[in-house]
């Protein structure tokens, strides 16, 4: 244990924690979810305010970081390298952010808000249908990537500017904390991010595994028993498993480079053979419906009306993005050595957003279309038999179906694969006393926690707790936004006293004014070279 640098004070109480809480779930799925859920219902219903105006904030900062001085600083020493090429810095962000659910959820999203639509609508009209796109560019465009990105930035700032040799939240928050970031607050940080980063990746688990399970069985016309979901759940392990022990270049990014472009080509396909112009036409309308109504979609909470339709997507969405934030966070922030703080902000906040609409503008309105054409009721499958079912009646219309399916089962692998080998690598990471001289800890340690996500979603499956497990994941993001809040004024403050006055002695060294450290940094190599010491 000693070799492997394990910070025992934070693995020891994860995995006690989370031992006990999966013994009440098991042993009473049902109570467990009831009691979640009332608890999450008051959250929600008392602090939903909250969770609308955090997103807003977080554009409101990067606004005034992108365009001012601060947003040219470089995520690194003045001479570093992108470690990773934007091909595939921008594959594993993406495959990593969003995770299977996207390929999941573009295709019953759009056909659950045309059934239970918002702001009063009738169920199952045109009214309806004309939300039903706009509401999942909505919930999955610039302001959960927003969420995402926040944690990117004083994390990436203090890995590589500040130079701190921890890869965890508490590090970061070291500015405002400053000795307790080692002490138990910086603990009970890491602890509720690390508790929290499992529970929505176990949940990723128990929500992916059945619908892949669903096409092996239309594959091999086998039935889709609880067997066949361990052997799903063993297939991710290998993959992510062995990836994680590859390492970030021999095996995540890799698995992202040749992930994103079997999707693409899926995408592609579906393009080319379904309803093309209402694709295009209905995904430009919904841009100009979900942009002309942002700020309604973005701050209602049905207080007049009393409906619940915020609270149960609005809210319950960008507490969920908070809850995952701290891995697509870290995540980002250890694979974007060499970048600007602006190429990071924009990549996250413009450019993932586009890609998530992509997926709802082809499969949402694939699926929406069919629904509309009367050619597959796709609402009654759904309501009547489950979402997987629909899925399945939807990816049944496709021409060559029979090769669909098998790139989709592969996509679907991979595209979780690639969340479960971030989620490996900074839980890792967080349980680790500091980083080696590779940036990443070793092996065994990724495997260990790879084989833990594991035995999570099974365990999870075996015992149907996965809504309880769910609301729980999303409870933790509330003490999440302080954390996050935190970290944001810590980063604000070591970036003003690092960059707030420029070093006019050193421009000749570097475009950009210099941190303290890089400044120190400098003026050894300086003094060395006039003394002849580096000639030695």
């Amino acid at each position: 244990m000693k070799n492997l640098n394990i910070e025992n004070k934070v693995l020891w109480p994860v995995l006690v924690i989370l031992l006990l809480g999966l013994v009440p779930v098991g042993m009473n799925p049902s109570a467990a979810a009831n009691i979640v859920g009332t608890i999450l219902g008051f959250i929600t219903g008392n602090f939903g305010w909250l969770f609308v105006l955090f997103p807003l904030m977080i554009l409101i900062f990067f606004a005034w970081l992108v365009f001012s001085k601060f947003g040219q600083i470089k995520l690194g020493d003045p001479d570093d390298k992108p470690e990773f090429s934007n091909f595939s810095w921008f594959a594993m962000i993406f495959t990593t952010g969003i995770g299977a659910e996207i390929m999941y959820l573009s295709i019953i999203e759009p056909i659950t808000f045309f059934n239970a639509p918002p702001f009063g609508i009738e169920s199952g009209t045109l009214s309806a249908a004309e939300w039903a796109i706009p509401y999942g560019f909505f919930n999955w465009g610039i302001l959960a990537w927003a969420i995402y990105a926040l944690p990117s930035i004083p994390m990436a700032y203090a890995l590589y500017v500040k130079k701190i040799p921890h890869f965890r939240l508490s590090a970061a928050c070291k500015p405002i904390l400053g000795k307790h970031s080692e002490g138990l607050p910086g603990k009970i940080v890491d602890i509720v991010m690390m508790l929290g980063l499992i529970g929505v990746v176990g949940t990723s688990i128990g929500l992916v595994a059945p619908m892949i399970a669903q096409l092996l069985g239309e594959m091999f016309n086998i039935p889709v028993t609880f067997g066949l979901l361990v052997i799903v759940i063993a297939l991710w392990v290998i993959l992510f498993g062995g990836s994680v022990y590859l390492g970030l270049r021999k095996g995540i990014k890799r698995l992202s480079d040749f992930n994103l472009i079997i999707v693409v080509a899926i995408l592609v396909f579906v393009f080319l053979v379904g309803p093309t112009t209402f694709m295009l036409d209905n995904s430009i309308q919904s841009i100009g419906t979900m942009f002309n109504d942002f700020f309604n979609m973005s701050l209602s909470l049905g207080a007049i009306n009393n409906v619940s339709f915020p609270q149960d997507w609005t809210v319950f969405y960008w507490a969920w993005w908070i809850g995952y934030a701290s891995l697509i966070g870290l995540f980002t922030a250890r694979i974007s050595k060499g970048r600007t703080i602006k190429q990071v902000i924009i990549t996250q906040c413009l450019i993932g957003p586009v890609g998530c609409w992509v997926f709802f503008g082809v499969f949402g309105n694939y699926a929406l279309n069919l629904q509309l054409s009367n050619l597959v009721p796709v609402n009654s499958i759904m309501v009547n038999s489950g979402q997987t079912e629909a899925i399945m009646a939807v990816i049944n219309t496709l021409p060559l179906s029979s090769i669909i399916i098998p790139l989709l089962v592969i996509a679907y692998l991979i595209f979780s694969a690639t969340t479960f080998d971030g989620a490996s690598l900074i839980l890792s990471s967080v349980a680790s006393k500091k980083l080696g001289r590779t940036g990443q800890p070793p092996r065994i340690h990724r495997l260990f926690w790879a084989l833990v996500l594991g035995g999570v979603g099974i365990t999870i499956l075996a015992i149907g707790g996965l809504e309880a497990v769910q609301l729980s994941s999303v409870i933790v993001g509330v003490p999440m936004i302080l954390v996050f809040v935190l970290m944001t004024i810590s980063f604000i403050k070591s970036v003003k006293e690092d960059f707030g006055q420029e070093k006019s002695t050193l421009i000749k060294y570097s475009e950009l004014p210099l941190s303290k450290s890089q400044n120190d940094q400098l003026s050894e190599e300086k003094e060395g070279v006039l003394s002849g010491k580096e000639g030695k």
